[in-house]
């Protein structure tokens, strides 16, 4: 079987989702499947080469050659250049599948593809329906209204005011197109359940295939970071969505000796400076998170937005270290409330505060709350359980005689 998969970002330029996608792409390769990707492109990267038997192309569409349209990410339609080559790699190589993550979908819709060639799409945030594809109103309240006019006015802060009424545009024109797909995956039950409704999917048009977590992919840590003998760990965007204000908020609340470190990559609106009490890293490698992952006492994942899985969580269970995280999105698919970690209320700095306090002052609960995470992370959300589920929805999708539940 010949897989092509079609990705928004792709490491090295990759936040989670294309971290996830490499990870997939590589687990299908050691199985004996061919797969091809095709990604976003870079002045400084390679338009073409093979990484452990993944072939890989990297394509600047119009919209990566002019940044500040739409600051070099797929917009939510076609890209005339990326669908151009998306044509002449589905010609060459003839995939049996073809299974697009994010927004990229746009521009294979617009092929006139051979119709033996069935289309899969996984979205990994909100793209399909939010133009700042977060779901996130501007008073960070979830929105249950999308292709409305009140896109406009909601994304205006995040994209100015031209590109905000395009963006809407783009998405309420193209949700029809979305038809056309052959299935969908979510990567957490609250995904599933927000493109149902929205997208007015079916039960049987979009399945549940959550994100994984593979130990051997891990190098060994090569970064030295000066980390504190005692911290508690936060990592994502350094951005109020994720809960990074709120966070500092509950933490100053304590009057704790223990550290608070955060790490992330560095956003183009906010700023987050190093104190006496925390330290502020940007930008670090994936290597050296990990080695924070498995020296923190907890980590703290108090998001605003709805997380549309929470990869960063399966990290945090992979080092046997439990987890405080928001009760929203995808969170809740993978911590078990009071036995792998906590679940505080989205947006509430007091109960953010006690938490962290009773982890604090309950060390032994803490790992044995570690270890159960572990447990479930081996048990539910490892290569040998979920990449078999994504073979069996190609394989429907090529011989529709199999099913799929």
């Amino acid at each position: 079987m010949k897989i092509l998969m079609l990705a928004d970002d792709y490491p090295p330029l990759s936040r989670g989702g294309g971290r996830s996608v490499q990870l997939l792409s590589r687990e299908l390769s050691r199985r004996g499947y061919e797969v091809i990707v095709c990604t976003k492109g870079h002045q400084d990267l390679p338009k073409y080469e093979q990484e452990d038997s993944v072939k890989i192309h990297r394509v600047q569409g119009f919209f990566h050659r002019i940044p500040f349209i739409y600051r070099g990410f797929h917009p939510p339609t076609k890209d005339w250049i990326i669908a151009r080559r998306l044509r002449r790699i589905i010609q060459e190589e003839r995939p049996d599948v073809i299974h697009a993550h994010g927004r990229m979908l746009y521009s294979t819709i617009a092929l006139k593809r051979d119709p033996k060639i069935p289309l899969l799409a996984t979205p990994r945030d909100y793209g399909f329906l939010c133009p700042k594809g977060r779901l996130l109103t501007s008073e960070n309240v979830l929105c249950d209204e999308p292709f409305t006019k009140n896109c406009i006015v909601c994304a205006k802060d995040t994209l100015g005011l031209a590109k905000s009424l395009v963006a809407y545009y783009w998405i309420r024109r193209n949700r029809k197109k979305l038809k056309s797909v052959d299935k969908f995956t979510a990567i957490s039950s609250f995904l599933r359940q927000v493109h149902m409704k929205h997208l007015g999917l079916s039960d049987k048009d979009i399945v549940m295939t959550p994100n994984f977590y593979s130990p051997q992919a891990e190098s060994e840590s090569q970064t030295k970071m000066g980390l504190p003998e005692d911290f508690i760990l936060f990592v994502g965007a350094l951005a109020p969505h994720k809960g990074v204000d709120l966070l500092i908020e509950a933490y100053y609340k304590l009057n704790a000796k223990t550290k608070l470190v955060v790490i992330g990559q560095k956003h183009t609106h906010y700023r987050y400076e190093s104190t006496e009490d925390i330290l502020v890293i940007e930008g670090a490698p994936h290597d050296a998170v990990m080695q924070a992952m498995s020296q923190c006492r907890f980590a703290v994942f108090p998001s605003v937005w709805p997380e549309p899985f929470g990869r960063v969580v399966l990290e945090a269970m992979s080092q046997k270290r439990t987890v405080i995280a928001s009760r929203i999105g995808g969170f809740k698919d993978i911590v078990v409330d009071g036995e792998t970690g906590i679940f505080v209320p989205p947006n509430n700095s007091a109960e953010l505060a006690e938490a962290i306090s009773y982890l604090l002052e309950s060390p032994a609960k803490a790992s044995e709350m570690g270890q159960r995470g572990y447990d479930r992370l081996m048990k539910t959300y490892t290569p040998e359980v979920v990449v078999p589920l994504f073979v069996d929805i190609y394989q429907s999708l090529i011989s529709p005689q199999a099913k799929v539940a």
